[in-house]
Protein backbone atom coordinates (compact mmCIF):
# COMPACT_ATOMS: atom_id res chain seq x y z
CA UNK A 1 0.00 0.00 0.00
CA UNK A 2 1.37 3.59 -0.58
CA UNK A 3 1.02 5.68 2.60
CA UNK A 4 0.37 9.47 2.18
CA UNK A 5 0.28 11.87 4.68
CA UNK A 6 -2.90 11.38 6.04
CA UNK A 7 -2.15 8.04 6.65
CA UNK A 8 0.88 7.95 8.65
CA UNK A 9 -0.91 11.05 10.34
CA UNK A 10 -3.38 8.67 11.64
CA UNK A 11 -0.78 5.61 12.41
CA UNK A 12 1.13 8.03 13.70
CA UNK A 13 -1.80 9.09 16.52
CA UNK A 14 -2.49 5.85 16.93
CA UNK A 15 0.83 4.98 17.50
CA UNK A 16 1.82 7.59 20.37
CA UNK A 17 -1.69 6.74 22.17
CA UNK A 18 -0.52 3.01 22.09
CA UNK A 19 -3.29 1.55 20.58
CA UNK A 20 -2.12 -2.11 19.82
CA UNK A 21 -4.81 -4.92 20.53
CA UNK A 22 -6.07 -3.92 24.43
CA UNK A 23 -5.54 -0.27 23.67
CA UNK A 24 -7.93 0.68 21.40
CA UNK A 25 -9.42 4.15 19.87
CA UNK A 26 -13.06 5.31 18.34
CA UNK A 27 -12.95 6.64 15.27
CA UNK A 28 -14.47 9.72 16.09
CA UNK A 29 -11.64 9.75 18.77
CA UNK A 30 -9.04 9.32 15.48
CA UNK A 31 -10.66 11.93 13.08
CA UNK A 32 -10.46 14.85 15.94
CA UNK A 33 -7.72 17.26 16.09
CA UNK A 34 -7.27 16.81 11.57
CA UNK A 35 -9.12 19.94 10.07
CA UNK A 36 -12.62 19.79 9.98
CA UNK A 37 -12.45 20.70 6.16
CA UNK A 38 -10.57 17.29 5.14
CA UNK A 39 -12.61 15.12 7.67
CA UNK A 40 -13.79 12.91 4.82
CA UNK A 41 -10.71 12.42 3.57
CA UNK A 42 -9.02 11.27 6.94
CA UNK A 43 -12.40 9.28 7.37
CA UNK A 44 -11.62 7.35 3.99
CA UNK A 45 -8.32 6.78 5.01
CA UNK A 46 -9.10 4.77 8.22
CA UNK A 47 -11.54 2.62 5.94
CA UNK A 48 -8.73 2.23 3.56
CA UNK A 49 -5.90 1.46 6.34
CA UNK A 50 -8.89 -0.97 7.91
CA UNK A 51 -9.44 -2.84 4.40
CA UNK A 52 -5.73 -3.05 3.68
CA UNK A 53 -5.42 -4.72 7.59
CA UNK A 54 -3.22 -2.25 9.14
CA UNK A 55 -6.12 -1.36 11.54
CA UNK A 56 -8.18 -3.66 12.85
CA UNK A 57 -11.99 -2.37 13.93
CA UNK A 58 -13.55 -3.28 16.94
CA UNK A 59 -17.23 -2.92 18.08
CA UNK A 60 -17.13 -0.69 21.56
CA UNK A 61 -20.37 0.41 23.32
CA UNK A 62 -19.77 3.57 22.37
CA UNK A 63 -19.21 2.88 18.51
CA UNK A 64 -16.43 1.44 16.26
CA UNK A 65 -12.96 1.79 18.05
CA UNK A 66 -9.58 0.87 16.22
CA UNK A 67 -6.19 -0.27 16.58
CA UNK A 68 -2.80 -0.99 14.62
CA UNK A 69 -2.47 -4.83 13.98
CA UNK A 70 -0.21 -6.33 16.90
CA UNK A 71 1.34 -8.61 14.01
CA UNK A 72 2.59 -5.43 11.88
CA UNK A 73 3.79 -3.45 14.46
CA UNK A 74 7.51 -3.67 13.27
CA UNK A 75 6.54 -2.94 9.75
CA UNK A 76 4.72 0.03 10.60
CA UNK A 77 7.72 1.67 13.00
CA UNK A 78 9.67 1.57 9.62
CA UNK A 79 7.35 2.94 7.76
CA UNK A 80 6.71 6.00 11.03
CA UNK A 81 10.48 5.91 11.11
CA UNK A 82 10.98 7.22 7.80
CA UNK A 83 8.63 10.23 8.53
CA UNK A 84 9.36 11.06 12.20
CA UNK A 85 13.32 10.89 12.96
CA UNK A 86 12.58 10.97 17.13
CA UNK A 87 11.06 7.53 16.87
Amino acid sequence: MEFGKIHIDILYKLWRNKCFGKGHMLIDNVLRGFPKDKKDKFGEAVDGLIKTGYLIQKTTKHGYAVYIDPKLRVEIRKILEKHYDFL
